[in-house]
Parts: structure tokens; C-alpha cells; sequence
């Protein structure tokens, strides 16, 4: 097991909610990481629910729910946008993205 597969614990004193957005975005993560390396959807078009939740039960996922299935496709639609080669045909094609996360940390 690499590290990247070892799960380590999220940080203590976060929301309910937070910790199950958290799980929800990781789930989705794996299960859209198992459709493209698997060459079953490279497009949120592609991916229904139906292929969505059987590329889950071959990665080990417990069936997700519609919810994580729309998570699913956006995560798709984020890393192979419509301008993508693999879905226009053109020849080279190069994206960059850059992602700013700003945490806010609250005090009681």
C-alpha cells in the first residue's frame, strides 16, 4: 500500500457535516480516478448512474448515492473539459487550472 492509499484521519473538531462532505468528495475522487483509468466514462456525459455505481462496486466503494453520482460527473467535467481532445478530436490541446482553497476556521 503507497502512502497516497493510506487513509489518515481527518483533524478532530470539524462540523458532522464537514467530515461528511469531506468522505463524500474523497469517495468521488476515487470512483472518477477508477472510470478514466479503466477507460469506462471520460466524459460526465458517459458516466451514468448505472456506470458510475458498477465502477463503484469494482473499486471496493459502497454503492453512491445520486448525489455522489452528480459529484461524480462535476469532478469529470473539472479535469476533462469539454475543449478536451478526447472529446473534440483536435490535435494538441494543453489546460492549465489553478485551484485557490481558502479555509475558515471558526471559534466557539
Amino acid at each position: 500500500m503507497t502512502r497516497a492509499e493510506r487513509l489518515e484521519p481527518l483533524p478532530p473538531g470539524w462540523p458532522k457535516g464537514r467530515y461528511r462532505m469531506t468522505h463524500r468528495a474523497m469517495k468521488a475522487l476515487r470512483i472518477a480516478d477508477h472510470l478514466l483509468r479503466r477507460g469506462l466514462a471520460y466524459s460526465s456525459v458517459e458516466a451514468t448512474d448505472h456506470v458510475i455505481r458498477t465502477a463503484a462496486a469494482e473499486c471496493g466503494q459502497h454503492e453512491p448515492s445520486s448525489t455522489t453520482c452528480m459529484l461524480v460527473r462535476a469532478v469529470l467535467d473539472f479535469l476533462i473539459p469539454a475543449s478536451s481532445p478526447t472529446t473534440t478530436g483536435s490535435t494538441q490541446h494543453a489546460t492549465s487550472t489553478v485551484v485557490a482553497v481558502t479555509v475558515h476556521r471558526h471559534t466557539s
